[in-house]
């Protein structure tokens, strides 16, 4: 199979309610609207503005706190501690829908398309399906802006959806998706692992960075409802400028 290069990028797309509002907020910040050191408008002000509830809210607040925007002090509101984001790149992730956005809120630059048995040691993360045939796609995963790596990416995708190949060209959406739209076959669940583990020469190339530094490898499998496996992303970030952000809530404990 032939090599691809693929430069094209995806506008803004339409998103949650709080993330819109966020895009909004940030906008705010870097123009100097909201200036370093002043205080958002209350929650009250922005449910007002916005028209949306008080959680919408907090979850937009909680995005700009988390890329390093603001402070957020209880009893005294959010002050704008930056006019850009901090250095890092932070994934924060608490239901399959926030991880189906992070699709959404980046872009995948497909590099390379070819068809095989992955390489060692990508081989590893397959198990008893290493030894199979895959289509394989490497790239850099880009900020929504086009401009910030994020991470070097090889995603394996089953054979079986060989057919979306033609549309990675112009790709502008997330491969899971795409597999859904043209096979009417659902994403039931996501199995993820996180490692530490030293980047590979090609990822520290890629992302223009040392090879001393370690990678934090996020892997993802993405099953259909009879447990077969439709692809795999294999998700290389640097480990000085990546960090991984999950809350977890209690349920059921204590209740009657």
């Amino acid at each position: 199979m032939a090599s691809a290069k693929s430069g094209a990028t995806s506008g803004p797309k339409p998103g949650p309610r709080y993330a819109q509002v966020s895009d909004t907020l940030q906008r705010r910040i870097e123009s100097g609207t909201y200036p370093v050191g002043a205080l958002l408008p209350t929650e009250l002000d922005l449910c007002q503005e916005f028209g949306i509830s008080r959680h919408t809210v907090r979850e937009a607040l909680r995005r700009l706190a988390e890329a390093g925007f603001v402070q957020r002090r209880q009893g005294s509101g959010s002050q704008v501690i930056s006019a850009s984001p901090k250095g890092g790149y932070v994934h924060a992730m608490r239901s399959l829908n926030e991880l189906f956005q992070y699709a959404a809120d980046t872009h995948l630059r497909v590099d390379r398309i070819f068809e095989g048995a992955p390489p060692a040691p990508i081989d590893a993360v397959l198990g008893d399906q290493a030894g199979q045939n895959w289509v394989i796609l490497q790239g850099l995963r880009l900020d929504a802006a086009g401009r910030q790596p994020i991470c070097w990416s090889t995603v394996l995708v089953n054979q079986v959806f060989a057919g979306i190949v033609p549309d990675f060209a112009t790709l502008t959406g997330a491969i899971y998706r795409l597999i859904e739209d043209r096979y009417g076959v659902l994403v039931d669940r996501v199995e993820q692992d996180i490692r530490a583990m030293p980047i590979s020469a090609e990822a520290a190339a890629e992302l223009g960075v040392s090879r001393r530094i370690w990678a934090v490898q996020v892997v993802r499998r993405y099953l259909d409802n009879e447990g077969r496996v439709m692809l795999v992303s294999v998700n290389d970030h640097p480990g000085d400028r990546f960090s991984y952000s999950m809350q977890l809530q209690k349920e059921g404990w204590g209740r009657s």
